[in-house]
């Protein structure tokens, strides 16, 4: 049984991954397991009761189990339960099982469509520096196999893979759109700073069945880690094709956009946005990530009226709208 299957209260039986796993103690002293466990179709909450030590131990993240359960309604959401004390679940050796089961993600036709959009993107400017600055990352196929398989975040939205490609070209999608809005703006430098904007999170992230941070992504974050690697990439460019391929001029500029995409200081950027170009990035940025969290919550959405079951991430319940019921209504008037 899929996760997506599991819409109302009764045992349930399938196969699934560890995504979180956290010892707890219940308000009576009683130790539980509380962990999240899911498939390509989603993920659900799972609590074991009366856990032992030694049960939890094996149920750690990253861990393929087959898994007896019974799913209960809390408080309007369904999660499963387990009494740790009896036998529930087993641990799949790892030649029995395909990863890509396991694995959220975007389909190759859809990767592929994706690439279009950013290889395109980067071809059509204008600016020769900024194309060889594109070209140094997306040129690379080992860049290329890391940023098709980075999630675009860990839990909040992307978190998948290719998420990150497809956060990046729906960034990218929008700033096309602004570029034509307003005449002023430089198309050059908003696109570029579109396209390279969360390449630190390839730095941020690391794993294959499950995502953790890297150290390097606590201790700096992901915004000052691309700026890294571009300052780097532009380094590069400089010592191969001259100090004049790279103007300064065009490189502040870009560098500013990359800190300041998160609009806010406490929202994360060092900077605020102090371009059009940088505003314009950072709503594009935010526009794009809120999208993905109320699409996830569609998504997610087993059927079954009008409203999802409470978003923990948007921290609220999200609307669907009854367009045939509407249409319906209208003929009859």
């Amino acid at each position: 049984m899929e996760v997506k299957e599991i819409v109302k209260e009764g045992s349930i039986s399938g196969t699934y991954l560890v995504l979180d796993s956290q010892w707890r103690v219940a308000r009576n002293g009683s130790p539980f397991a509380a962990l999240k466990i899911g498939d390509r179709s989603g993920e659900i909450a799972l609590k074991v009761w009366e856990i032992t030590e030694p049960v939890f131990n094996q149920l750690q993240k990253g861990k393929v189990i087959r898994l007896e359960a019974v799913a209960k309604n809390f408080n309007g959401t369904l999660q499963l339960e387990a009494n740790g004390r009896e036998p529930f679940f087993q641990i799949c050796p790892e030649d029995e099982y395909d990863p890509v089961v396991f694995l959220p993600g975007l389909s190759g036709s859809h990767l592929e469509k994706l690439w279009t959009v950013l290889d395109e993107t980067r071809s059509g400017l204008q600016q020769s520096a900024y194309r060889m600055l594109l070209e140094y990352f997306f040129g690379s196929e080992e860049f290329r196999r890391r940023f098709s398989s980075a999630p675009g975040a860990m839990r909040i939205h992307h978190a998948y893979r290719g998420g990150l490609l497809e956060h990046t070209v729906g960034v990218v999608t929008l700033c096309q759109t602004a570029a034509d809005l307003y005449p002023e703006v430089n198309r050059d430098l908003l696109l570029t700073g579109a396209l390279l904007h969360d390449i630190g999170k390839l730095e941020s992230y690391t794993g294959e069945l499950t995502f953790e941070g890297t150290d390097q992504g606590k201790l700096i974050g992901h915004l000052v880690l691309g700026v890294q690697m571009v300052e780097a990439a532009i380094a590069a460019i400089r010592a191969d094709k001259g100090e004049g391929a790279f103007p300064p001029a065009l490189q502040m500029p870009l560098i500013h956009l990359i800190l300041s995409h998160h609009g806010e200081l406490e929202w994360g950027s060092p900077v605020q946005p102090a371009l059009l170009e940088a505003c314009l990035l950072h709503h594009a940025d935010h526009m794009d990530a809120e999208a993905a969290k109320f699409r996830e919550a569609l998504r997610q959405h087993p059927g079954g009226g009008n409203w999802t079951a409470y978003n923990r991430v948007l921290k609220r319940s999200v609307y669907l709208l009854d367009l045939e019921a509407e249409e319906s209504g209208d003929q009859t008037n």
